[in-house]
């Protein structure tokens, strides 16, 4: 065999194809071309199987074994999966089948061509061959790499952890299995293990009562008939032929649905394994009464607490006398029935409307019930009290006073969200920009309410100040407000408490009573804010935007406004002096001297990068909107082509680490695009609908066409009806993790009793509906 330096010189290196037809023939071309062909595919296939195996290995699915279902929640299923490695392992077998064959037919045309050429020519083909082959199979391999890179990264998305998302403040050591599991977060979904029947019924019940006229007819008459056991024939109501017809209707597809959802239901569970696996250890987390497990009070993420010093903290928020009083006993059903009198008075005197009244009167209720959220990013991890009150016998007079007041909020210093706030700021006169930025927080807002004088304040304009005084009159308001906020009781740690100052976090009138009262604070000191330098203030509930004279210091401002009053105090922020940058909301903003201002997204150091998992069993429109918002949102607030790249790069790596398959994220953009910039025509007016909400535990697929049926259901008989659809996913993480004390059940409502004569042994069956049992035994 000759050097190959030499067989270079005697043949040509390149146009080979043309030198060999001119002195071999088309015969020996062939032969040539066959050679190169199966070598080519040979290398190609040995790469190929080299790539499945490791996809093998590390249980990564190539995108070439992902494949449509009739039923697009199959693609998350465990059953699908073992398809997939089934076919996977088809596919390296048949590749070695092919790799044998391929080396037959290989060594078959190098022998055929060896012999018809000459040793030295032999050569030189077969140098020429290789290197032309080595270019394409190292063109193959870096693109296989890159598949297997890419494939690893969204495989790993699944079981990704991240240390941000779960802060472990207890005594107790975390597996890691235990840490995997929590870090999808307390929001992730599980398919459920059964269907509550009974709920899915209760749910067609009630959305058939509100879809005819029954609903109201069953209103009035539960709130107006005060002799329950004499009922008239008048008050018995005869379905009509179109609401039998839907009723009908209703039932055949809610059997149905049951039916087919539990047959589903049967088959997820009997190969979900890893879900098996995640309620094990989850059960053994619920089982351990030694902790507490939450979400923070800022981002999202899981908090582990020792319960003990859980307790503690919230008690020495409790031990405060001006706020919090302890009470001996329950007073919720004397307070209720106080409530139900001034109501039912200023009803019949015609003080309050309908709507009012029905809405405020209390139908049996339970007391409120405290928690809190760990502050982790604060020293000493502090918790912020949020009180439950939906069922307490005052959450309804809540509302019906936040709809009465709502007209007393003055937009003008308001900030509505931080779009408006960006749009605002980018309209300011570029003077304004050589003022320096700084922002100011008021500690512990809604616990620091002054109550009575905030009260005062809503009367003071109602009665006084407005030419047009209220139906109602200024000392039963009072009463009603009174109500609402100083007789406000909820259980903790198996006692009962009072707030007797301040606004609770979770009632439906807080934050209208926290905006009255900073805008009566705003209006009474508007003319220092102008002696302490303050050129603009914008406020978003206790956070200020504000700009200020270079002469002043935001530190001293920040003192001087709170001396103002004994409940507000202040905490300040000024923008960096050298960047001229000051986070504000969800914002960063750059004040550039003269010009103006530059927007981007900020997010706070307790982000973790957490969202909803694109392997949590919800439907997909839940993941398609949480994409949509972040890229909505940065469209809205970046307020240049760079920023904004740069943030829809970051969504990209976010949702990648979430699960998310980049194409879907990718079609989020474009779409949001096209609406910001080829915004669609205008949609004319439709007529007045009347929209009623129907609520489907989420299934699967099962659940989607149920909705979808019964709409169409519903359409058939009340056109004019609009049904909004909302899929309950029912077994999240984080419900199996209570906070919230358990009500007893002689202070709950709803009860169902049953009372044993002492006398005859008879029993009565019955339940109570804001009634004492107590009293009823």
């Amino acid at each position: 065999m000759m050097n190959a330096s030499n067989t270079r010189n005697r043949y040509p290196t390149v146009d080979i194809d043309d030198y060999i037809r001119q002195h071999h023939g088309s015969h020996f071309l062939y032969i040539y071309r066959n050679v190169k062909k199966f070598y080519h595919r040979f290398d190609a296939v040995q790469l190929d199987i080299e790539f499945l195996k490791i996809c093998r290995s590390k249980d990564i699915i190539p995108s070439f074994l992902w494949f449509k279902t009739a039923n697009n929640d199959l693609s998350s299923s465990p059953v699908y999966k073992a398809c997939q490695r089934k076919l996977l392992n088809v596919e390296i077998d048949a590749k070695r089948k092919k790799l044998n064959d391929l080396k037959i037919m290989y060594k078959f045309s190098l022998n055929h061509l060896r012999e018809l050429s000459s040793a030295d020519f032999f050569e030189h083909l077969f140098q020429i061959m290789m290197s032309e082959c080595s270019y394409l199979i190292n063109k193959k391999r870096r693109t296989l790499n890159k598949k297997l890179l890419s494939l690893c990264s969204i495989n790993n998305s699944t079981r990704y952890y991240n240390a941000k998302v779960v802060t472990n403040l207890s005594s107790r050591v975390l597996s890691d299995e235990e840490l995997i599991c929590l870090a999808n977060g307390l929001d992730y979904c599980l398919p459920p293990k059964s269907i509550n029947s009974m709920n899915v019924a209760s749910n067609v019940e009630t959305f058939f009562q509100r879809i005819t006229d029954v609903y109201q007819h069953q209103k009035k008459f539960m709130n107006e008939h005060k002799e329950y056991e004499a009922i008239s024939e008048s008050d018995i109501r005869v379905l009509n032929t179109k609401e039998l017809t839907l009723a009908n209707d209703l039932s055949s597809l809610t059997k149905s649905f049951l039916q087919r959802a539990n047959q589903c239901q049967i088959q997820k569970n009997k190969f979900d394994f890893e879900q098996q696996n995640y309620r094990k250890l989850l059960q053994k987390l619920k089982e351990d009464t030694s902790i507490i497990i939450t979400r923070p009070d800022n981002g999202r993420g899981v908090v582990l607490m020792d319960k003990q010093d859980y307790v503690n903290k919230i008690h020495a928020i409790l031990n405060d006398p001006s706020k919090f009083s302890s009470l001996s006993e329950d007073p919720p059903l004397a307070r209720e029935n106080s409530l139900k009198s001034l109501l039912r008075k200023l009803h019949d005197q015609g003080q309050i409307t309908d709507q009012f009244y029905y809405l405020a009167r209390p139908t049996g209720s339970n007391p409120g019930r405290l928690y809190g959220l760990p502050k982790v990013h604060k020293d000493g991890v502090p918790l912020r009290p949020v009180l439950s009150s939906i069922g307490t016998f005052n959450y309804g007079l809540g509302k019906a006073l936040t709809q009465m007041l709502s007209d007393l909020i003055d937009n003008k210093n308001m900030i509505k969200d931080s779009s408006s706030f960006v749009k605002d700021l980018h309209a300011l006169d570029d003077p304004l920009s050589t003022f320096k930025m700084a922002s100011f927080d008021i500690v512990n807002l809604y616990t620091n309410v002054p109550v009575d004088e905030t009260i005062n304040i809503i009367l003071k304009e109602l009665y006084e100040n407005r030419p047009v005084r209220p139906l109602i009159e200024r000392n039963d308001l009072k009463k009603l407000l009174t109500f609402d906020t100083t007789k406000s009781h909820f259980l903790f740690d198996g006692k009962i408490f009072d707030q007797i100052d301040g606004v609770s976090m979770g009632s439906p009138l807080a934050p209208l009573l926290a905006e009255i009262f900073l805008q009566e604070f705003e209006k009474k000191y508007l003319s220092l804010f102008e002696n302490l330098g303050i050129v603009y203030w914008k406020r978003y509930v206790d956070d200020t935007f504000v700009l200020l004279d270079p002469k002043f210091s935001a530190k001293i401002v920040c003192a001087e406004l709170s001396k103002l009053h004994p409940s507000v105090r202040f905490t300040s922020q000024e923008e960096d002096a050298v960047t001229h940058k000051l986070p504000f909301l969800n914002v960063l903003i750059q004040r550039q001297e003269g010009i103006g201002f530059q927007t981007r997204i900020y997010r706070k150091p307790t982000f973790t990068g957490l969202i909803t998992k694109w392997n949590s069993f919800v439907p997909k429109i839940y993941k398609y909107n949480t994409i949509s918002v972040m890229v909505h949102r940065a469209i809205q607030i970046c307020s240049s082509y760079k920023a904004l790249h740069a943030e829809f790069q970051f969504i990209r790596k976010i949702s990648k680490r979430n699960g998310y398959p980049s194409n879907f994220v990718d079609s989020i953009i474009k779409r949001q695009l096209n609406l910001k910039y080829e915004p669609p025509a205008p949609v004319p007016p439709t007529l007045s609908t009347d929209t009623v909400v129907f609520k489907i535990p989420y299934l699967g697929k099962e659940s989607q066409v149920y909705g979808k049926l019964v709409t169409s259901a519903v359409a058939k008989q009340y056109p004019f009806k609009k049904i909004r659809v909302i899929y309950d996913v029912p077994d999240r993480i984080g419900r199996n993790f209570k906070n919230k004390d358990a009500v007893p059940d002689e202070l709950k409502a709803g009860v169902v009793y049953e009372a044993t004569c002492s006398q005859c042994n008879n029993s009565y069956t019955g339940q109570g509906v804001g009634v004492d049992l107590a009293q009823i035994i």
